[in-house]
């Protein structure tokens, strides 16, 4: 069937024009627009193939396009309904019943603005349409703006765009100047003249950005006017910071021109430095970054808190690059550790290359010798405490195979360290300072293989307090850990921890609620009921137990603390032998 039919309220046996058509809608019209509804009259009663809306476009030497925009301008007036766009069915109405009052349009006095826009537009090869010269028309209509500034911003376009300029783009830029309250000639030649005027300055930057295809538009404009004058740089201080981008886009052109000037580097020669600079300090982040054994995907976070400031310590990048190494075998591989450690060589004065290294030197000496000592005594954490006592140790002038024989004597203790120190401290009491010169054990050896001489009742009370303390403090933190463990994994699924947030805050909800507003408690209590519910949903998908979000410590009478609430010795503890 025909993409034009009558509606099943019109008499179709004939066709017909009715006067009210010829007397009310007629003169508003342009003679296309009355072509094509008197065709799509005749077609709603005379056609029974699929003649469509192309069929009708080469019967009126037309286009499709122009043959919708009619069928639009009479639905504007209740005349005829565009029933589907693809494939394109309008069904007719009755004029009786037609209602629609699209403004009137008083073409007239648009002939000479019609003459001058054909004019502009046939440069580029471009022809107005009637359906065209409709939309310009309504445009000023229904629009505060005159038709010279409009015209302005039709050149202005049509210089832009060439032959691809559209109607669509002509109306979206003289809306944009309309909103920024320009709607005279002088205010928007105003505008545009400033457009011009920064043209070129835009093109150079597009071309350091190696944005050779694009042509500016009103957004890279609102940028340049935000960087050159409500941030004050210069053409040349723009484009030394788009130089050091090379290749990138507008946006990261302007988070850098916003860092540049929260740093007061505003002029050209700043920039260039500042950006030179800073792009060593990425390079040695990235260095340091590999040497501590680290993940990092943006160097700037890292720059800022950490680089830049021991960049400012007078430290070398090779004496940072070694003391990262020294963090990664020390067990202290991330940027906070390896802080405390610059730091404290700050503040030791210790800045010079010589000075790092002649520290490093002493410090991986201890380190081998904290090895020899981990494979006679197990697995002894490489931490800052257990390392520093080697220092102490030789500063007691004790050389490293007195302190290899105490850790020996140390080796079947529960806490070889603490014994290493009280055997090395009675041996330093006594003056005992070679291996030749230490007695041989009596028979009463304890239990750490040294002579009563040099552990005595009272240090081996202490030694057993010691073992005390640190069996619950293996388990408390083994069952804390494992918690964490947990809820980490947990906190992983963003809607679990908004969960957790929102059921932090209903608990002042429903104290405020129950001493204020109880009525409220009831709503309150079954959104805190649904949200635990989720929440123990989120758990059980990722395989949690609820439960396991909290400690689950070894005794549940002392929580591994070792004594119960009245003070007393909790019974669970089961000393080694």
């Amino acid at each position: 069937m025909a993409f034009c039919s009558f509606s099943k309220d019109n008499d179709n046996s004939y066709t017909i024009i009715e006067n009210k058509f010829i007397t009310k809608y007629l003169p508003e019209a342009d003679g296309f627009a009355v072509k094509v509804y008197l065709y799509g009259l005749f077609l709603c009663e005379n056609t029974d193939t699929d003649f469509g809306v192309a069929s009708m476009a080469e019967v009126l030497k037309t286009t499709e396009e122009k043959i919708k925009e009619a069928f639009a301008f009479w639905e504007d007036y209740d005349l005829v309904a565009i029933l589907s766009k693809e494939p394109f069915t309008v069904q007719y109405l009755p004029v009786r019943s037609a209602v629609g009052k699209p403004k009137k349009v008083r073409y007239e006095q648009y002939t000479d603005f019609n003459k001058e826009l054909q004019r502009k537009l046939q440069k580029v090869g471009k022809f107005v349409s009637a359906g065209d010269y409709i939309k310009y028309m309504r445009f000023l209509e229904e629009n505060d703006i005159q038709p010279q500034a409009f015209l302005l911003i039709a050149e202005y376009c049509i210089n832009k765009q060439g032959e691809a300029v559209s109607p669509s783009y002509i109306f979206n830029k003289a809306k944009k100047l309309i909103r920024g309250g320009c709607s005279t000639y002088e205010q928007v030649e105003k505008e545009l003249s400033s457009y011009n005027a920064h043209e070129g300055d835009l093109l150079a930057i597009f071309n350091t950005l190696s944005l050779t295809t694009r042509t500016p538009d009103e957004t890279d404009y609102a940028l340049y006017a935000k960087w050159t004058e409500k941030l004050g740089f210069a053409k040349d201080g723009v484009l030394a910071a788009a130089k050091k981008l090379k290749r990138g886009s507008m946006n990261s052109l302007d988070l850098t021109l916003d860092e540049l000037y929260a740093k007061g580097k505003t002029e050209a020669k700043e920039i260039e430095s500042y950006l030179a600079d800073r792009d060593l300090l990425t390079k040695l982040t990235f260095r340091i970054v590999r040497k501590l054994g680290v993940k990092v995907q943006n160097a700037a976070p890292y720059v800022d808190e950490y680089v830049e400031k021991w960049y400012s310590y007078g430290f070398e990048e090779s004496s940072l690059l070694d003391i990262a190494l020294y963090c990664l075998k020390t067990d202290r591989g991330d940027f906070g550790a390896m802080h405390e450690q610059v730091k404290s060589l700050f503040k030791d004065g210790v800045v010079s290359t010589e000075g790092v290294k002649a520290f490093l030197k002493e410090k991986n000496d201890e380190l081998k010798l904290f090895t020899k000592i981990q494979a006679l005594c197990g697995g002894l954490r490489k931490s800052v405490s257990n390392l520093s006592l080697i220092g102490t140790w030789r500063e007691w002038k004790f050389n490293d195979e007195m302190i290899l024989e105490a850790a020996k004597r140390s080796a079947t203790g529960s806490n070889p360290i603490p014994y290493m120190n009280k055997i090395l401290s009675a041996w330093k009491q006594d003056g005992v300072y070679e291996v030749k010169d230490i007695p041989s054990a009596p028979t009463g050896t304890t239990a750490t293989g040294a002579s009563p001489r040099y552990v005595n009742p009272n240090v081996e009370a202490a030694n057993a307090k010691t073992d005390r303390e640190r069996y619950y403090a293996q388990l408390r933190e083994k069952a804390i850990s494992n918690a964490e463990k947990y809820l980490a994994k947990a906190n992983g699924n963003s809607r679990f921890k908004a969960i957790g947030t929102q059921l932090s805050k209903m608990e002042f909800e429903l104290a405020k609620a129950e001493m204020f507003e109880p009525e409220k408690l009831p709503a309150l209590e079954e959104k805190k009921l649904a949200l635990i519910t989720e929440r123990r949903n989120i758990l059980k998908s990722l395989g949690i137990d609820e439960a396991q979000l909290t400690p689950q410590f070894h005794c549940p009478h002392c929580q591994d603390t070792g004594f119960m609430k009245n003070g007393s010795a909790c019974s669970c503890y089961t000393p080694k032998n």
